[in-house]
């Protein structure tokens, strides 16, 4: 059954404190081939990759402090690597899971005052210090096309040095060596907000 509130994809959203920083991340991502693993608002301390199952063209309109720039893996694929669905929960019941769902676990108390509610974010997470992104799994989503354009540029100048580097380190005929290709699809999002 087609529906528009869930996606086959999620989503990685980059925050950042302007576009220009949230697309410098994006280049680290890239040229990189990985997202970093974090413990930031996650109980216990573990280190997880978070996603959203929200559409990205609808999860801006609730969600503010998330760039437009993001990379997108497909559903499927995240849950073969080990990525879940977070348990949204009391906090008290954080204990009641066994040690291999603690990582899950995201308070839910809409009961509180004020209630703590994080459900629209339909967060999931991976255990990992790290995510490979193999090229042809994961797409780049930009907010216009020349940030897409500009990505690429980026890659094209960081492949230029690392081959410089290289010529230094191993002897000029590395500087004959090809320029790895951009690796990645693109989209650019339509993030419009409703009036």
């Amino acid at each position: 059954m087609a529906r528009d509130d869930l996606s086959n994809y999620l989503v990685h959203w980059i925050k950042g404190d302007t576009d220009q920083e949230a697309f410098d991340i994006l280049h680290r991502i890239v040229s990189e081939r990985r997202l970093l693993g974090g413990v930031g608002r996650i109980k216990g301390g573990y280190r997880c990759v978070c996603f959203t199952e929200a559409p990205e063209n609808t999860f801006h309109k609730v969600m503010g402090r998330y760039r437009p720039f993001g990379v997108q893996v497909s559903k499927k694929w995240l849950f073969s690597q080990g990525g879940r669905p977070v348990i949204y929960q009391a906090g008290h019941e954080f204990n009641l899971l066994s040690e291999s769902h603690k990582w899950r676990h995201v308070r839910y108390e809409p009961d509180a005052d004020p209630p703590i509610d994080f459900t629209w974010e339909r967060e999931w997470r991976i255990l990992a210090d790290e995510v490979a992104l193999p090229a042809g799994l994961a797409r780049i989503l930009v907010p216009h096309e020349d940030w897409a354009h500009s990505l690429e540029g980026e890659h094209e100048q960081t492949e230029r040095g690392r081959i410089q580097m290289e010529a230094i380190a191993y002897g000029e005929e590395w500087l004959f060596r090809q320029p790895q290709a951009f690796q990645y699809e693109y989209s650019v999002i339509d993030i419009a907000t409703d009036p």
